[in-house]
This record gives C-alpha cells, structure tokens and sequence, in this order.
C-alpha cells in the first residue's frame, strides 16, 4: 500500500509579527497554523502528518495542545538559519524511522489556503513505481506545495542551504508531474499584517497588532 508522509515546515519567527504568525485567529475556532492541520487531516490518504516548530515552540505547543496530539512534533533548533533548517531536520528524521514512507508531502505552515482538494490530487497522483517529484505548477511555474521521493532525501539533504530548495525544484521541475494549482492555493502567504487582515475569514477573532516600528 504506497504511504504518504506529510511534512509541515512552521518554525519561523515571524520577526515583523511581533508574535506567533502560527497562532493568528483563522476563523472562528483555528489559527493559522491549526487550519493547515485540519486540511491534511480531511486529506484521505496521507499516513501521518509531521510538523517541524521552532521559534515560540512552547507557546504553539502549549496553545495548541489538541490538534498537535493528532501529528508528531519535529522541534527544529535551528530554526533561525532559515527555512530549509526545518526542511533538512524533518527529512532526516524521516529519513531515521523504521516505518519509511513512499512519499514526503511538504507543505508551509503559513500558507492556509491549501485545501483537501489541492492535497487529494497530490495522493491520487503520487504513483509508487514514479522515481519524480509531483510539484504544484501555478501559470507553468512551480509552486507549493510538492511531493518527494524518499530516494531524494540525500540530493536534498547535500545542497548548501543557501539557496534553499529552490536547486532541488529547478532541476526536477521540467520533468516532474505537474499539479495544478491556483495563485492563491500554490503562492499566497501570510507576511504582513495587512495580508493577514486582508485575507483572514471574516469570522475570526479580533487581534490588535503591535504598534509600528517608530
């Protein structure tokens, strides 16, 4: 039976937040980073769901105790390099366990306009005898989030960090299975507090942002 692996990268500190991003109200009962679980858990298929925290680790682990029950917890201490710190510390814990997966599905905690759907077509199309990546494809380009082998754990684990993953995507890309997704599923963010406002459901709870920076 091909497994499925779900890789969640949510360990930055959101600096210009002034707070955890991971744990801004989105809707009325989830925050962000709460809403990204809900998704992968509607998502039939998938076999377990991993999320790599670091910066506020305590405080996202404290405030959102129940959903994090339902996953694993990858703490990341190197979280202030950057991103692909989170990426490198979950693909080698992954790449550790006993239980390996076919597939690595990675997704950003900051990106809550993933849906069921969008991760249904990743888990159909995630084919055990494909040696490629599948990567989201918006206007021909790539996007979040993508699917990796296990056999690409140590390319992705070599490369200097410096560029992220982006080598890694670059190479792949042409030759990859493309999923198409929207502008909004495959690159909208949440890095500012007027993209937060702007984007955020209307039912979610009042937050009041830190004064600007004088």
């Amino acid at each position: 039976m091909f497994s499925i692996d779900t890789l969640i990268l949510a360990a930055g500190q959101a600096q210009r937040f002034g707070r955890p991003k991971q744990l801004l109200p989105w809707g009325a009962r989830e925050t962000i980073l709460s809403h990204v679980i809900s998704q992968v858990l509607a998502t039939p298929g998938i076999s377990r769901i991993h999320v790599v925290l670091g910066a506020w680790f305590e405080k996202i682990c404290t405030t959102l105790a129940d959903p994090l029950e339902r996953v694993e917890v990858i703490h990341n201490p190197d979280w202030q390099i950057g991103m692909f710190s989170s990426l490198s510390t979950g693909l080698m814990k992954l790449s550790k366990t006993s239980n390996k997966s076919d597939g690595i599905l990675v997704l950003l905690g900051d990106m809550p306009f993933i849906t069921p759907e969008t991760l249904t077509l990743f888990v159909r199309s995630a084919n055990k005898k494909s040696p490629y990546p599948l990567i989201a494809a918006e206007a021909g380009r790539p996007a979040h989030p993508y699917l990796i082998r296990q056999k690409h754990i140590g390319e992705i684990l070599s490369l200097s960090g410096e560029s992220g993953i982006r080598p890694f995507i670059k190479k792949h890309f042409p030759g990859a299975l493309k999923i198409p997704v929207s502008h909004s599923t495959g690159r909208r963010d949440i890095d500012t507090w007027e993209s937060y406002f702007a984007q955020r459901p209307d039912d979610s709870s009042p937050v009041i942002p830190p004064p600007p920076e004088q």
